[in-house]
């Protein structure tokens, strides 16, 4: 080590010294890592500094007014004008994710040569500053210059999560369908978007979890998870399924999609505000159907549930209303040309029909007459004290309630009881009773499962996979008792008619009626006022 002792002459200081260059003019020499220069005389070409610091490259000059009056003043004593650079700078970036060197070596020591030795001094300097990750040991192969910096180890950055991916429904405009020989169906309005049980809905690829990074030094770097944007549908029609990375939406009942305040569901009981005409289309539903007014001409209403046609006008020649498992309510009535047909699993129920085909297997309730209509149900019920069948072919199994049956001056009117078997009718009662009771248990049940699972903070897979079961469940017991109900109440009402089957009149029938109970015709008088014909004991009673 190069020392400084101090004794002045000329205002200097005279040391001990490495000498890095000296001639006639000057002397430069370092000690202690400090860069000294004294002049002797003057005359010395500035140019020549270059030359020196080429061949010197650790040597530093910081201060430039100071060298540029040792050699103005000449002579003058040594004087700091500078600072020894290490041989191997290391300079690590603030984030900790790349280490640079700079090599100040001569040419001879960075030749490949001495490269062993310098790859030694390298791999110190790094363990020395704790750089031991990520290391590009393939740079110290290649040519090496001096004083250019290069990057010798680069850290991993960290990964941050990518945020989930949202996937919904989309809602299909409204327009006419177009068949196949290219003509427009403006009958068939595409305005409901229908979907089965069990159909896709959404679904939302779900955010992945941040991979950590490393600095050269071997810290972990926190990375950022993405974010899990909420999937917004209603419970009760909409169930959820963990698929691996993905969470997938399903309808749990078939009716039609729709968004309410941004939330998905599935709807069971589609509302029409006005009429069902060229701008809806006809209406083929798998759910509960709500007309406010009324159906025109040439269109039909298909639903899998009730249908409500709730205008004052009625219907016309629409071409059919079909409900495949509930009942139809017609408030205004029906008068058609002969085309209309009504169809129902359930009920049917009318203010009044006049050429309309009718086919139920529950009850047709008639307000206040059924002209040239014919008619196919468990019972048939004029509501009205002066209700009336006129004409057509009126048939029930269990019974027919009428105030007025045929007329003087219209064509005959037929009406058939089929007759039932009242013993199997009460048991049929005594097991939807055991049936109900069954599933009101079952239900409850089902009810402390789901508020035990709703309680959880987090709920796994194979929990979710339970509550959506359950809930599945909950809702098919709903409908299923509810449709059992609707039966318990038929059949009690059945159950009222007399004997094995019943024709009510409660004011009068003409003789061009024809009656008949059982396959067995009744035989009328001239005219008769209010009577009851029943089948019992084989043969026709009357009372």
């Amino acid at each position: 080590m190069c020392t400084v002792h101090g004794y002045k002459e000329g205002g200097g200081i005279q040391v001990d010294n490495c000498k890095i260059y000296g001639d006639e003019y000057i002397s430069i020499f370092s000690s202690d890592g400090d860069i000294y220069m004294e002049s002797y005389k003057k005359g010395f070409a500035v140019e020549k500094l270059d030359e020196i610091l080429f061949e010197n490259p650790r040597v530093r000059i910081t201060n430039m007014g100071a060298l540029k009056t040792i050699l103005a003043s000449a002579p003058r004593a040594a004087e700091k004008i500078g600072r020894m650079k290490d041989r191997i700078e290391l300079y690590i970036a603030d984030n900790g994710l790349k280490a640079e060197l700079v090599l100040n070596l001569s040419p001879e020591e960075l030749d490949a040569k001495n490269r062993d030795g310098l790859i030694r001094e390298i791999a110190a300097k790094l363990n020395e500053n704790g750089v031991c990750h990520g290391i590009k040991k393939e740079v110290l192969g290649e040519e090496l210059k001096c004083g250019k910096r290069f990057v010798i180890a680069e850290g991993t950055p960290p990964l941050d999560g990518k945020d989930s991916v949202v996937k919904m429904y989309e809602m299909q405009e409204a327009k006419p369908l177009v068949k196949e020989n290219g003509t427009v169906d403006f009958y068939d309005l595409k305005l409901i978007n229908r979907v089965k049980s069990g159909d896709w809905l959404g679904e939302r690829i779900d955010a992945t979890e941040g991979t950590p990074g490393q600095t050269v030094k071997g810290e972990m770097i926190k990375a950022a998870n993405g974010k899990n944007y909420p999937l917004l549908y209603d419970r009760n029609t909409v169930k959820e399924v963990v698929q691996d990375n993905r969470t997938v939406l399903y309808s749990r009942i078939s009716g039609a999609v729709n968004y309410t305040d941004g939330r998905l569901r599935v709807l069971n009981h589609l509302e029409i505000a006005g009429d069902v005409n060229f701008s809806t289309g006809n209406v083929n539903f798998d759910g509960y159907v709500s007309i406010k007014g009324t159906v025109a001409d040439g269109f039909s209403v298909i639903a899998s549930r009730d249908i409500e046609i709730n205008g004052d006008l009625g219907i016309g020649n629409v071409k059919e209303i079909i409900s495949t498992g509930g009942s139809v309510y017609i408030k205004g009535g029906i008068v058609s040309k002969g085309q209309v047909k009504v169809k129902a699993s359930g009920n049917v129920y009318s203010k009044f029909l006049e050429n309309v085909t009718v086919e139920c297997s529950g009850a047709v309730h008639i307000g206040f007459y059924s002209i040239n209509s014919n008619i196919s149900a468990k019972a048939v019920t004029m509501d009205s004290v002066n209700g009336r069948i006129i004409g057509g072919n009126t048939r029930a199994e269990i019974m027919v309630l009428a105030p007025i049956i045929g007329s003087e001056s219209e064509k005959r009117t037929y009406v058939e009881v089929l007759g039932f078997d009242r013993e199997a009718l009460k048991a049929d009662l005594d097991a939807v009773f055991r049936r109900i009771s069954e599933l009101k248990n079952e239900q409850q049940k089902l009810k402390c499962i789901i508020s035990a699972l709703e309680g959880k903070e987090g709920i796994d897979a194979f929990n979710r996979k339970e509550y959506n079961d359950a809930a599945d469940r909950m809702a098919a017991l709903k409908q299923e008792i509810r449709d059992l109900e609707d039966k318990r109440k038929n059949i009690a009402e059945y159950l009222k008619a007399r004997g094995e089957g019943e024709i009510r009149i409660t004011k009068t029938v003409y003789t061009n009626s024809f009656l008949v109970i059982k396959k067995t015709p009744v035989d009328l008088p001239a005219k008769s006022a209010a009577v009851t014909y029943f089948f019992q004991d084989g043969g026709i009673k009357q009372l």
